[in-house]
């Protein structure tokens, strides 16, 4: 195992030849936000740094290589469920490694998806020293508010290519504008993976196969589930049809429209037009929907605490839940899916269109608060191309928490103290072990949806909150105390709806829909739409 550590270790020697040249020459450009106490490490030379075997003097001797000073990081990552009781064992396995590849150790913090950003925003808000966080754009510690805050740091051009070049060439240059900003900067590095969006229903396949008496191919509508909810209901006293929480809720879709970041772009079947939907008219137009959830939550078919669940894992993982919803659809995903609903195999039903929506809906960001930004980049580069680190801190030790079945295949071991199961946040998920029944093409079936999937013209649109900013915070706030109760059926929506749209309008939602629409029609104009 030594000789193969340092087989991979030597793969940095020309990325270090390179860093020595750049600081002898006095030429580092980085812009990154560091002060003088975050300057760039200069690479030296130690025992912990891999040596140049492609170059030698004359008495065969390997030149010094500058060494990297130890560093000492901090990672911050969601996980479905509180960590296992050998969390420390895999962390310290890691820094072993971490250790010999670039002389740094790094402490996992991992929280569960519920307490993961509030955790967050405290530390934020604190000041609180860490490295690197796991974000998302429009989702858990959401990318642009982050950054408006100050809160990440910027990864300049110069960074990138000197602390994290191999994984910056996997990345097809057509989907790096993704990360961009809004003031045009790059501040998180993309968790490479699945780049397109379908929503679908999540089934257990017993369930499936004993009640939904439809082809699925001819469920288009989340009416056509009603049948299959009652049955399960009359059926089966101690399972929940539909399972909903927090951070799992959105049943309704339109098939003529595709969100993105919150704004609705219209597609007819053979003209396309473009529209902006204001946000109290699209609750305007969903009013069938709340009530047909709230019938749905009254007749038992919907999780009593669905509006107040956190973690719709929490619920899942009991294996008494028949369905539930999921945003990203993937191939290979009811490996996952199975892991979460207590082992049971599950079926997808799909409910919407498959489009691109790029790759920041995952990515690692560095903390402007970091002391060693350049080896947190460092760090991530090895979680993004380091196939043996990658799938170290995605599954544990080998023997320990897995099998080897083959090179490409592994067979979780159950109990086994260490089963993260997000493999998607830890780095680029094409370096992953496969788990069976994932078939052998999924990965390359992975890549291909992520080239072909349908790309809306909403793709590349970051609303500018500047005008708006107390308005946003205050419609907020009415959102988080109506929306998810409404959605879920916990409500009548005939009571509440009313209210909650008056309660936006009165917060100013009308002028974060008017800006939102000026925005949209100047990016349309830009792209000569």
């Amino acid at each position: 195992m030594k000789n193969k550590k340092r087989s991979m270790a030597a793969q940095l020697v020309a990325l270090l030849l390179c860093f020595t040249v750049l600081a002898a020459c006095g030429n580092n450009n980085n812009s990154g936000g560091t002060n003088g106490a975050n300057t760039p490490d200069t690479p030296k030379n130690s025992a912990n740094t891999p040596n140049n075997a492609g170059t030698t003097t004359e008495k065969n001797e390997e030149p010094a290589v500058p060494a990297l000073d130890e560093a000492k990081l901090t990672f911050y990552y969601p996980v479905s469920s509180a960590p296992g009781k050998d969390q420390k064992l895999v962390n310290d396995e890691i820094n072993k490694y971490l250790k010999e590849k670039i002389n740094a150790t790094v402490e996992l913090k991992p929280l569960t998806f519920d307490e993961y950003e509030p955790k967050l925003n405290a530390i934020m808000a604190a000041g609180e020293e860490f490295d690197i966080a796991w974000s998302a754009r429009g989702w858990l510690l959401n990318y642009q508010p982050n950054i408006d805050k100050g809160a990440f740091l910027e990864l300049t051009d110069d960074m990138i290519s000197n602390y994290a070049p191999e994984a910056r060439a996997n990345i097809p240059d057509k989907f790096w504008p993704d990360l961009k900003a809004n003031d045009g900067k790059v501040y998180g590095f993309p968790v490479y993976q699945i780049a397109a969006k379908q929503k679908s229903l999540v089934i257990q396949k017993r369930y499936a196969d004993k009640y939904l008496d439809l082809d699925v191919n001819t469920i288009h509508s989340y009416k056509d589930f009603e049948p299959f909810f009652k049955a399960v209901k009359e059926n089966e006293p101690d399972v929940i049809p539909m399972g909903m929480a927090q951070n799992s809720w959105g049943l309704y879709v339109d098939p003529n429209v595709i969100f993105s970041d919150g704004l609705g772009v219209m597609y007819a079947k053979d003209d396309a037009t473009y529209k902006a939907i204001p946000t109290l008219q699209s609750i305007e137009d969903k009013k069938d929907f709340y009530a047909t959830m709230h019938d749905w939550y009254q007749a038992g078919y919907i999780n009593e605490d669905a509006p107040i669940l956190g973690n719709i894992n929490d619920l899942k993982k009991k294996g008494n839940v028949a369905a539930v919803l999921d945003f990203v659809t993937k191939p290979g995903g009811e490996v996952d899916e199975m892991n979460n609903n207590g082992g049971n195999e599950v079926v997808r039903v799909p409910l919407s269109e498959s489009y691109f929506t790029g790759v920041a809906s995952a990515m690692h960001i560095v903390s402007k608060t970091s002391k060693n930004p350049e080896r947190a980049l460092m760090l991530i580069n090895l979680l993004n191309t380091d196939k043996y680190l990658y799938n170290l801190i995605c599954n544990g030790i080998e023997g320990t928490h897995y099998t080897k079945k083959d090179d490409a295949y592994i067979e979780p071991i159950k109990d086994s103290g260490y089963a993260p199961n997000v493999d998607w946040v830890f780095g680029n998920q094409f370096n992953a072990y496969l788990k069976a029944p994932q078939a052998a093409d999924v990965w390359e079936k992975t890549i291909a949806l992520n080239e072909s999937a349908l790309v809306p013209v909403s793709y590349g649109f970051s609303r500018n909150d500047d005008a708006i900013k107390s308005e946003v915070a205050n419609t907020l706030a009415v959102n988080n105390e109506y929306q998810v109760a409404i959605e879920t059926g916990a409500v009548d929506p005939a009571k509440e709806v009313p209210e909650y749209i008056n309660k936006l309008k009165a917060s100013g939602q009308e002028k974060i829909d008017q800006e939102t629409d000026k925005q949209w029609e100047a990016f349309l104009t830009d792209k000569g739409l």
